[in-house]
């Protein structure tokens, strides 16, 4: 079976909803056997606050069945919409 990736994007607008959701969505992707191979972050920061950010990611899934099981989860859909993330996030699957 091919693996299957997801390319990920999301904007973060403050600190607090990124300490959240590198502290719930990140095991949470774990959890449903995908692997991070690669991340990348850039902060709209200076040394008094952070404005936010956008992280980039790249997880690998055992097959695009999982990938794309995992991305329309009740789980992973809600948490997006509760947040007000989902216009936020860009998820491409391979």
């Amino acid at each position: 079976m091919t693996k299957s990736y997801w390319l990920k994007k999301i904007s973060i607008p403050n600190v607090d909803l990124f300490l959240e959701y590198i502290r719930t969505v990140l095991p949470w992707i774990k959890s449903v056997g995908g692997v991070i191979i690669k991340r990348d972050l850039i902060q709209e920061s200076n040394s008094i606050e952070w404005d936010g950010g956008q992280l980039g990611l790249v997880i690998e899934f055992e097959s695009k069945l999982v990938a794309k099981k995992a991305f329309y989860s009740e789980v992973f859909q809600n948490y997006l919409e509760s947040r007000n993330l989902i216009e936020l996030v860009t998820i491409s699957t391979l």
